[in-house]
């Protein structure tokens, strides 16, 4: 500052060198404190960690949407039971051993079969053990619990006869295609229904069957069973594409309009039914033809079981050791020795 009170040209200098040192970006703005979220980890809906396991499932084990189905159902059984027992929303931390334990015995109270629990206890296992992989649990609730044991059943399995007698003494072409392609091929339902025209060769069998999980195989059929889909196919289906199904429905709508859709399995179910009862078998159902092939094919195949694996397209052998058990008939022609006198 000189004599007279006015700021010199050095001073200047110096406060404008002063403010200029402090970088404006590092000044704090002149907001207002704002509030700050709760950020402490809630705990998670067991629904939507459930959901990520439905993920895992169709992702990276690759398995069919039925069996997803069935997963979620067994799923969604628990959590209605646990959802009343809470009082409200189910979290991961209500899937305990206690809880599950208390399910298991309110399955029993309900009267349901021991493999139906067990089917619905495997659920929870499986999606248990996927969660202590992943680090979501610390341990599987599952594993404390005693599981009931599972109970050998034997399947119940028309006599041969009686599958060559409804051949014979059908008149529907359809009917009597379904029919033998369950019984001399050992289709699923679920297959029948998926075959396209085009799947069909009149030489060989099937070229390609969807199976379970996805996996597609060809499939061999016998000279009987080819003669009744070929006659399926060229009276029924002559006008067909390779690529249009090989069983179809057909309906008017509302409006009187003609359609034509893919069959589905529930039409195959009812359809054997109905088979049954005008046979006088009404237990008969559609997988017990499937049971037919395998018993019928391990029998004639001198007790082969990689044939019957193979041709079943059954993943363990374990499955197919089913069919080496004898059937009612055999056991008592086995047993008549004792009948025969002692020389």
């Amino acid at each position: 500052m000189n004599d007279g009170g006015q700021p010199s040209h050095h001073d200047d200098a110096g406060g404008g060198a002063a403010n200029a040192a402090v970088d404006p970006w590092l000044v704090p703005p002149d907001n207002p404190p704002q509030r700050v979220a709760d950020k402490r980890r809630q705990p998670m809906r067991l629904s939507a960690l459930f959901e990520e396991f439905c993920q895992y499932l169709r992702v990276e084990k690759e398995a069919a949407p039925r069996s997803i189905e069935t997963y979620r159902w067994c799923f969604g059984d628990f959590v209605e039971f646990a959802r009343h027992d809470v009082g409200g929303t189910v979290l991961v931390t209500h899937f305990t051993a206690e809880r599950c334990r208390e399910y298991q015995y309110a399955l029993s109270a309900r009267g349901l079969q021991t493999n139906s629990i067990r089917v619905r206890l495997a659920t929870l296992g499986s999606f248990g053990k996927w969660a202590v992989r992943r680090e979501k649990l610390d341990k599987n609730p599952l594993d404390l619990l005693t599981r009931p044991r599972r109970k050998a059943r034997l399947p119940r399995v028309p006599r041969w006869e009686t599958v060559e007698r409804l051949l014979a003494d059908s008149s529907d072409l359809r009917e009597r295609a379904i029919v033998a392609l369950m019984a001399y091929g050992g289709l699923r339902r679920s297959e029948v229904v998926a075959l396209d025209v085009g799947d069909y060769a009149p030489e060989f069998g099937l070229r390609r069957v969807r199976g379970k999980g996805g996996h597609e195989a060809a499939v061999p059929l016998p000279e009987v069973a080819r003669a009744f889909v070929s006659e399926y196919v060229t009276k029924e289906r002559a006008d067909a594409g390779s690529s249009d199904p090989m069983f179809v429905v057909r309906y008017r709508t509302r409006a009187g309009v003609r359609r034509e859709s893919r069959m589905t399995g529930q039409r195959v179910w009812k359809l054997i039914k109905v088979l049954g009862r005008r046979a006088g078998l009404p237990e008969l159902h559609p997988h017990a033809f499937r049971h037919g092939c395998g018993v019928e094919l391990h029998r004639r195949t001198g007790g082969n079981l990689r044939v019957v694996q193979e041709h079943l397209r059954h993943a363990d052998i374990q499955t197919t050791t089913v069919y080496t058990r004898l059937t009612q008939h055999e056991l008592q022609q086995a047993v008549s020795v004792f009948d025969e006198k002692g020389s």
